[in-house]
């Protein structure tokens, strides 16, 4: 059986995680592998390294230059971040490849808290009054994808990402609940949005459920 994530102690003496098992670092360097990879973060904890339709690439280099690091325990993550320099709001660490020393890579950890937004917590969900929105960047909170909605359609009282169960880590997609009626049609009615934020521009269709 797999140890359970290491939990950080709350105020009221109980243990809380605080980020998602699961880290995406991008812009590795083109020829570090997996061993490679694995050797610049083990000193955070033990770590296993994935990246998409890697079982059936039979690859030993992470192809688009990204990976995710997929940590036993949860305290490792937070290690990570310690160690990590922020640039502009974001985290790096340099990591080094046969041929690239010291190039410095983005580290970007899910915080929990990031998955679930009440925007207004007098409103109850309507489950009738949700859409369940596909293509979510996994990069976006729940707060930006209530603000978004809301922007465009009014009435947003609650936005959330889904995750998967294990590792909490985003799935790319999420929930937004209004609080009436008019702008849950004017929402489904378009059928589709354009997500913009920052970095972020994405087309993203609803889900039927």
């Amino acid at each position: 059986m797999e140890d359970e994530p290491h939990c950080f102690p709350h105020l009221n003496g109980e243990r809380v995680e605080r980020y998602s098992r699961k880290v995406f670092v991008g812009g590795l360097p083109p020829d570090i592998d997996e061993d490679e990879i694995t050797a610049s973060f083990r000193r955070f904890g033990h770590l296993f390294v994935d990246w998409p339709h890697k079982a059936e690439s039979k690859s030993y280099f992470p192809p688009k230059g990204y990976a995710f690091l997929l940590f036993q325990d949860e305290s490792s993550v937070q290690a990570l971040i310690d160690a990590c320099i922020q640039e502009d709001g974001k985290l790096y660490l340099c990591v080094s490849s046969p041929t690239i020393k010291d190039k410095p890579v983005q580290i970007r950890p899910w915080n929990l808290n990031d998955s679930d937004f009440v925007m207004d917590g007098s409103q109850p969900l309507d489950p009738r009054k949700t859409i369940f929105v596909g293509g979510v960047p996994r990069p976006l909170r729940a707060v930006e994808l209530a603000m978004i909605m809301d922007r465009l359609y009014g009435g947003v009282c609650y936005a959330g990402i889904d995750t998967d169960p294990e590792l909490k880590y985003p799935k790319g997609a999420g929930r937004v609940a209004f609080s009436n009626q008019q702008s849950y049609i004017a929402a489904i009615s378009a059928r589709f949005v354009q997500l913009q934020h920052g970095e972020i521009d994405k087309r993203v269709s609803w889900l039927d459920v």
